[in-house]
């Protein structure tokens, strides 16, 4: 009598997500996303605006990127039995989007290696929880080299995966990248990048990310050590995730010159913003689409096995380059993608 555990029965059926003889790509797809959405940084819903209209129906369709037009002016005093100006009109624009990005896998489970598990354990479950890591890696990756083309004035989001910049069009402005001097603080820069989005009126919806080395420099900083004083909340309170000067922060490997010690078990850290140590922006800022997932189970024609394969379209956009600021660690050249 086999045991029960996973996708095994004691009959022998197959079980996914503890429905006898069912595969419920709905289930376990919205799973993915979950996992994706957990382990994303530079793409989560929290730094990116995700909201879009219009249809996917295949790789290359476009979709609508929301956003509102300034259209509200000052009609000046109006005197004693004067007229009033024109009324103004909220006025929605779009920006296009191409979606020509993303990633897919394909798992296989034999029964006997599922049978023999220690019971409890769901190999099949776990494989997908590493697909949604990968997948926010995948989405991660692509954000930081949507910003590194971005300070060099290119449109990533207009050519495809992996085109020189040669191919891509030009953006209507640059995200300025911050020059640090050695002798610069890491207080001083963000003061000069929160001041330089300031001066431009952006969004109060900000964020900044840092990388670990800087994370490491500033719980050494005591312009940091009175939290109450600058920003009201604690500094970094986990490492992960805090505020500072009212902005929140985020930590991400993405960014830094001091690249992920090779170690078992260890991945290395992406390298394309390795001579950025802190990006400060409005979720007004990037835009990440996710328009289509789809994920199919079967069985392999001469195997004894079960197999899951799915695929993921997604694309990022620089929706208002003026509103980031990068600041390069200190005496390093500028980014390359």
């Amino acid at each position: 009598m086999a045991p029960t555990n996973g996708f095994m029965q004691d009959n022998g059926a197959r079980l996914v997500e503890g429905v006898k003889g069912t595969f419920s790509p709905e289930i376990w797809t919205a799973q993915l996303l979950r996992d994706l959405e957990q382990h994303s940084i530079l793409s989560s819903p929290m730094i990116t605006n995700h909201s879009y209209e219009g249809e996917f129906k295949k790789g290359g369709d476009t979709v609508r990127i929301p956003h509102f037009v300034d259209t509200v002016t000052d009609k000046g005093v109006v005197k004693a039995y004067s007229e009033i100006g024109p009324a103004d009109h909220a006025e929605l624009d779009y920006i296009r989007m191409t979606v020509q990005k993303g990633s897919s896998f394909h798992l296989e489970i034999d029964s006997l290696d599922q049978l023999f598990t220690q019971p409890g354990i769901d190999k099949m479950t776990e494989l997908i929880r590493q697909r949604g890591k990968r997948a926010a890696q995948a989405l991660d990756m692509l954000v930081a080299d949507t910003i590194a083309h971005a300070m060099n004035g290119k449109d990533y989001n207009s050519a495809a995966a992996g085109a020189a910049e040669t191919a891509m069009i030009d953006l209507p402005s640059k995200v300025e990248l911050l020059a640090r001097g050695a002798k610069d603080s890491a207080y001083d820069m963000i003061l000069e990048a929160i001041m330089q989005l300031d001066l431009i009126g952006a969004p109060e919806d900000r964020y900044l990310i840092i990388s670990p080395p800087l994370r490491k420099e500033l719980l050494k900083d005591p312009m940091f050590v009175n939290a109450s004083f600058y920003g009201g909340q604690p500094v970094i309170p986990t490492g992960h995730i805090g505020q500072i000067l009212g902005v929140p922060v985020y930590v991400s490997n993405q960014l830094g010159s001091v690249k992920t010690p090779k170690k078992p078990l260890v991945e290395a850290a992406i390298d394309n913003l390795r001579n950025v140590d802190m990006v400060l922006g409005a979720t007004n800022c990037v835009s990440v689409v996710i328009p289509y997932t789809e994920m199919a189970a079967y069985k392999p024609e001469k195997k004894f096995t079960d197999a899951i394969k799915s695929r993921t379209h997604y694309d990022a956009k620089i929706i208002r380059p003026e509103q980031m600021i990068a600041v390069s660690t200190p005496g390093a050249t500028p980014p390359k993608p």
